[in-house]
């Protein structure tokens, strides 16, 4: 590994660097003495040695003196020191240290290059970005997850799952096993923003949430804030997950192959133009109709499955002060439902991105981008047969403006603007004409947003963060909006009239300031506690009565009916390192406030509705919880324990008490688990071979089961009382995995081996209930599981 030596002049302004071998470090002093200088500026920029990306979050230390600073979204930092010999340490997850030895006379400004680790050769290290940013920053419910931390987990069907590998992490969970989304501090999969590159995704699943819609070969990081988001973040109440992705060689072309029994996938990258841009494409298709037609459900069994998932990134690091980056993101799924019912769904998204470095103190990111989510249902049974469509269009842009003042003290002021267009469903007959064409209303909103953050330290205990976003929501036309009588409940018979508004005409509007805040106070370098506060506005929604994303189901915009979603949360943390960052332990608290919950009336129909108001009720809602998080970083077994205590209630109380849920009281969300527990371990058996285990408790989820059955004009009808009053089984199960290389077998097996076994003991987990009927007996229950038996996986991934 090349060191250099770096010396700074103070006349001329320049930086020296001299190559340093492995014979003893010289420091030299270039140029005139001018004294004892005080407030030498020392900035730079860190960046991958062979793709040229900036490296975000990488830590700059200097031991002599115990200060830490940490790059911004730029790969840039700034140090302030005085005249003297130091010793900088460069530190990044993945890659390897750099030590600098450099004697400061003058303001100077380097550019870092770091190399990846020989992970052959070295321990892996499950540090987050900085190994002690837990107890310094204020950032409270933020979590930062590198693909190589991600890799120790044992796989699912041989990959490595970004979304079940944050549903890991205390305060996240998920339904069930064939779950899409992730539920963050109670909250439903739809308010979470999952963007990549910076472009909304609004399915992130395959195969209805058996596998993540993202390929980990060609993710940089994933960062989830569950807290105090920053004021950047908005258009969701819940939680931000933001993934970024990686960039391509620009010295030398580089590939990646994986190949399991239920999936493949390849990525190539390398130089356009060396040294200039690089592009990173990426391919995943599955080959799993084999372990449908193995269930024993005959549904299932008659039943296909198909998927795929591709990317393409293009970087340009064309200066040291210009970063230009083009991200295409594509997914697609059909599964056909006993070979008669095909649903399918596909992910579309473009970004475009400019980083720029202005000065040393103003970077200018600005984004551009498109996303498109389409999805329908396809009946081809050869008796009425018809199409289902849906789709969401969403094209927006963001900018922001960053100033440091100093190491310490920043703020970023930006703004945001997008438009949204839903289709939300065209019924066409392909069949007789027994089936009339049906096409609901087009929706069409638009957000905008401006917003600062600002972060600052008073002395080396404490840290403030305080930021403010103002959210203008616009709904307009071409629509036919009804009205509806007074004192009556909103339904098809109380409509009263009509008014229609043309292409363009403004029908509704919202608007709130969501202030966000967060103070940290450090005990030791080791010991902090932290408090935050954060409003968020949600503008669109998801209208479903199933606990996960399936594709009958409804987006809709905020309308004169329905308001925006508008959370205030409140949270307390304590953070404690032992050991030299060693373990890593934390306890959080949440109290969480929701208004303008979407639930349905009972009985709704969702599907193809042009006045979905009168299937709707607005719902107040809360959750709060505690979570436990215990973690080791270093040594043959690392890993971490985390426990969350949570409740997700909701109340429905309106004017007509037929309208009421549960007579008004509070009942359970779809996916309120109060209990919810998990285990990761990784043991290191030896340079070659690792073993990984996670084990996952939670209490069963709620659901709503008949409470006896009566008869109706010779129909059997089940009758059902009170809304979420039951629960599915305690869910419970245990992956392994075994990581291993065959050194020495020939260039082909040079790679990485993964065996993996879900669900060792066989735990029958229940997805969901459903009941038969039998005559002259109540109704009787069964249990539908997901993976009802050990499933084993066998992957190899190789690099060229």
């Amino acid at each position: 590994m090349k060191k250099f030596l770096l010396i700074f002049f103070v006349l001329l302004g320049q930086v020296a660097v001299a190559q340093q071998t492995n014979a003893p470090v010289k420091r030299e002093v270039v140029g005139r003495d001018v004294g004892q200088l005080k407030g030498i500026r020392i900035s730079g920029r860190i960046i991958d040695t062979i793709t040229g990306e900036a490296l975000v979050g990488a830590t700059v230390t200097v031991p002599e003196i115990d200060v830490t600073r940490i790059t911004d979204a730029n790969g840039n930092f700034e140090l302030v020191v005085d005249r003297a010999e130091y010793n900088l340490v460069f530190r990044y997850v993945g890659y390897e240290t750099i030590e600098y030895p450099i004697t400061a006379v003058g303001d100077g400004r380097m550019s870092i290059k770091m190399i990846q680790e020989d992970f052959e050769l070295d321990d892996v290290v499950i540090y987050g970005r900085d190994p002690d940013k837990n107890i310094r920053s204020t950032d409270m419910g933020a979590v930062t997850i590198s693909m190589n931390t991600m890799r120790e987990l044992p796989p699912f069907m041989g990959e490595v799952d970004i979304v079940r590998s944050l549903a890991t992490l205390p305060g996240v969970s998920q339904v069930g096993e064939a779950s899409a989304g992730l539920n963050v501090r109670g909250g439903g999969v739809d308010q979470n923003l999952i963007q990549f590159g910076g472009a909304p995704i609004y399915n992130p699943s395959h195969m209805f949430g058996l596998f993540t819609a993202f390929n980990a070969d060609v993710v940089n990081d994933v960062t989830l804030y569950k807290a105090v988001v920053p004021a950047r973040f908005g258009g969701r109440s819940s939680a931000i997950l933001d993934i970024l992705p990686k960039a391509g060689g620009i010295d030398k072309w580089g590939a990646d192959l994986m190949v399991s029994n239920y999936s493949g996938k390849i990525s190539l990258n390398g130089p356009l133009i060396k040294d200039k841009v690089s592009i990173l494409g990426g391919f995943r298709i599955s080959y799993i109709n084999w372990l449908l037609q193995s269930m024993s459900n005959p549904t299932l069994r008659n039943s296909n499955a198909n998927f795929y998932d591709g990317n393409l990134i293009i970087s340009a690091p064309v200066s040291d002060k210009n970063e230009f980056t083009y991200s295409y993101y594509t997914s697609y799924d059909d599964f056909a439902f006993s070979s008669d019912t095909t649903i399918s769904w596909k992910n579309d998204a473009h970004s475009f991105q400019w980083k720029s470095q202005i000065s040393d103190k103003l970077s200018l990111e600005a984004l551009g981008y498109y996303s498109l989510y389409n999805y329908g249902i396809f009946n081809n049974s050869g008796i009425n047969d018809f199409n289902i469509n849906s789709d969401i269009k969403d094209l927006g842009g963001k900018i922001f403006f960053g100033y440091n003042f100093s190491p310490t003290n920043k703020i970023v002021i930006g703004g945001a603007y997008k438009d949204l267009e839903i289709q939300p469903g065209e019924l066409i007959p392909t069949g007789n004409e027994d089936i009339l064409p049906r096409k609901v209303q087009d929706e069409f909103g638009r957000e905008m947003a401006a917003h600062f953050q600002h972060e600052f330290e008073l002395g080396q205990k404490i840290g403030v963060s305080y930021g403010l976003r103002y959210d203008l929501y616009q709904y307009f036309g071409a629509r036919t909006v009804r009205q509806y009588a007074e004192n009556q409940p909103i339904s098809d018979g109380s409509a009263i009239a009509e008014t229609q508004y043309g292409e363009g005409e403004e029908i509704q509007s919202y608007d709130g300031f969501g202030p966000r805040a967060s103070l940290r106070y450090s005990f030791n370098k080791s010991t902090s506690v932290k408090a935050g506060y954060n409003k968020m506005y949600q503008f669109i929604h998801l209208i479903s009565n199933t606990a996960t994303i399936a594709p009958s189901d409804v987006w809709k915009l905020s309308d004169n009916f329905l308001g925006p979603q508008i959370a205030d949360q409140y949270s307390l943390g304590f953070y404690k390192n032992f050991r030299g960052n060693i373990f890593e332990t934390s306890v959080e608290v949440y109290y969480k406030d929701l208004q303008n919950v979407v639930e349905y009336k009972d009985g709704a129909n969702l599907i193809l509705q042009n006045h979905i108001e009168t299937e709707l009720i607005p719902a107040e809602g809360k959750s709060y919880g505690l979570e436990l998080y215990v973690k080791k970083n270093l040594g043959r077994l690392t890993g971490w324990v985390s426990y969350t205590y949570s409740r997700s209630l909701r109340r429905v109380i309106t004017p007509f008490e037929e309208e009421n849920i549960n007579n008004g009281a509070w009942y359970a969300s779809n996916f309120d688990k109060p209990h919810d527990l998990t285990l990761i371990g990784n043991y290191k058996v030896s340079t070659n071979t690792s073993i990984s285990a996670t084990f996952g408790y939670s209490t069963g989820r709620p659901v709503t089961l008949p409470q006896a059955k009566f008869d109706y004009s010779g129909n059997s009808l089940a009758y059902f009382d009170s809304r979420n009053q039951d629960r599915l089984p305690d869910y419970h199960r245990l992956d392994l995995s075994v990581n291993f290389k065959l050194k020495g077998s020939g260039r082909f097996f040079d790679g990485n081996w993964t065996f993996s076994v879900l669900n060792v003991y066989g735990r029958k987990n229940p997805f969901s209930v459903y009941f038969d009927d039998v005559a002259g007996s109540p109704p009787q229950s069964f249990r539908l599981a997901i993976l009802g038996v050990p499933l084993p996986s066998l992957s190899y991934a190789i690099k060229f």
